[in-house]
């Protein structure tokens, strides 16, 4: 079984003859502090040649001396949170990690091989923190840690961790803070990263900077295209392991990396664009089947409430059908196919043959990509009424997220004051894919119901709650049109964003 928690844990360096402060009579969270047993650990880090798992910001370990006993730990970043971590623990020896592990990391190691690349030795001393109301709450560990090159060391360092047992991120940053004071700085990257850095001079990956203003704007292409492929591999092992959120974001992250290619498509190679579209869509199609029926589940559950079990037969069906869809998105995320999308678009990223056009200054130009695609968004709204279709509203609502995209991107290349506009512009692009994606929700959930009252037309009970609830979404979609236009015609219907 899938052994997995959340980490919440601050780090801070501190020099080897730092002196730990009284946190029970400096901190005001900290009620009492009680010494453990120290631990003698030694751990080894795997990774590909290429140290694809810290790029990614990921670590795979088997550690010795635990409380627990030997284990392998593979830690997952949480949306770019660099205190918060997931952590999934499994058994075996410490010679070839676990299958379990190599099946989670299968679209971010695309085929590499796993080895040994680090290992260092630790020296705990470790301390229970205990709350007002005497219960621990965190755990503040001191580490001495060596970082060995076959029989030598190559590196040493001291850091102070201190982990979440039920405490807050305040509660913890106040604890942090008093270690400050006495002389400790804040550190939040791994021990793995900093061996390997000593090892390797392995340095973390860089997020995207600002062009200079005469820079063509399609050196933009690359990074951004990295980007984005990196956010989709943050949440790829998420949706491996079955987490909902994780499906909904690898969705989003896959609809992500469309939308850079659509706010570049002027510059690029129009045949390489058309084929990484073609990918992008089949995994999008096979994410959609999955949350599609996540969100019309929870959905119908909160909309009956108490009345949960009249619709029972429906519920069950939409289950049987998402087991069905998960599936087919198991075997998509396990094929040869998914590993061809990833390795084309990260080759993408670096060829250089990809932008074909040439373009103008990056400070202009990119400005202008975005402002491409709010216009499409601009000419569409300004085209609905009350009346219109469902799929025109739909509509919108796809150029809307594109337009929030396009804006995101390219803020991140360009200086301050167009930054802030294509700031101002997303937020508001934003805004309107919200509305309308209640909308779409609603109305897709009214469809859904109203052939599941259809087949269930001679169950008495099952019908009544099917077609209050038809009535109930069918209220949502018209509130939701009526949002929005109240929402255009604030936005001074587009015109005011460019």
């Amino acid at each position: 079984m899938l052994d997995k928690r959340s980490e919440l844990e601050l780090k801070l360096l501190v020099p080897s003859d730092f002196q730990l402060p009284p946190l029970a009579g400096e901190s005001p969270d900290v009620a009492g502090v009680s010494e453990k047993e120290p631990l003698q650990l030694s751990a080894v880090y795997f990774d590909t040649p290429d140290l694809r798992l810290l790029r990614h910001g990921i670590t795979l370990r088997y550690r010795t001396g635990e409380d627990g006993g030997p284990r392998w730990t593979l830690k997952l970043p949480v949306n770019g949170d660099n205190a918060l971590r997931s952590e999934l623990e499994y058994a075996g020896n410490g010679t070839e990690p676990p299958a379990e592990a190599r099946t989670v990391l299968f679209g971010v190691l695309n085929g590499s091989v796993v080895g040994p690349v680090a290992e260092i030795k630790t020296r705990r001393r470790r301390w229970s923190l205990a709350g007002p109301d005497g219960e621990e709450m965190a755990e503040l560990v001191d580490d001495r840690v060596s970082v060995l090159d076959g029989n030598e060391i190559r590196d040493s360092f001291r850091e102070i961790e201190i982990e979440s047992h039920g405490a807050s991120r305040k509660v913890l940053e106040r604890i942090a803070r008093v270690i400050r004071d006495a002389g400790a700085m804040p550190e939040q990257r791994s021990k793995a990263s900093r061996a390997l850095e000593a090892l390797r001079g392995a340095a973390p990956t860089v997020a995207p900077h600002p062009l200079d203003p005469d820079e063509p704007a399609g050196h933009a292409v690359g990074p951004a295209l990295e980007d984005a492929l990196a956010r989709l591999l943050m949440y790829d092992p998420y949706a491996r392991i079955g987490e909902v959120e994780g499906v909904h974001q690898l969705r989003v992250a896959g609809r992500v990396v469309r939308s850079v290619l659509r706010t570049f498509d002027p510059l690029l190679d129009q045949q390489k664009l058309a084929a990484a579209h073609e990918e992008l869509r089949w995994l999008g199609q096979a994410l959609g089947g999955v949350r599609d029926l996540d969100v019309m589940i929870e959905g119908l559950r909160e909309a009956a409430g108490a009345a949960e079990q009249a619709i029972a037969p429906v519920l069950s069906t939409l289950a049987a059908r998402r087991a069905e869809a998960e599936v087919v998105l198991t075997q998509a995320l396990a094929s040869e196919r998914y590993a061809g999308m990833i390795k084309m678009l990260s080759e993408l990223a670096h060829d250089d043959t990809f932008v074909v056009v040439a373009s103008g200054p990056a400070e202009t130009e990119l400005p202008a990509l975005a402002q491409r695609m709010w216009n499409k968004l601009r000419k569409a709204a300004d085209a609905l009424e009350p009346v219109s279709p469902e799929a025109n509203f739909h509509r919108a609502r796809i150029l809307a997220k594109r337009a929030r995209y396009a804006a995101e991107t390219v803020g991140q290349f360009v200086s301050s004051k167009p930054a802030k506009r294509l700031h101002r512009l997303a937020v508001a692009a934003e805004s309107v894919q919200n509305v309308l994606g209640e909308h779409m929700d609603a109305t897709f959930a009214r469809e859904t119901l109203e052939g599941f009252a259809s087949a269930h037309h001679g169950d008495g009970a099952v019908s009544f709650q099917l077609g209050r609830m038809v009535e109930r979404y069918d209220q949502v979609a018209r509130q939701k049109r009526r949002e929005f236009f109240k929402l255009w015609r604030k936005l001074g219907r587009g015109r005011n964003l460019g």
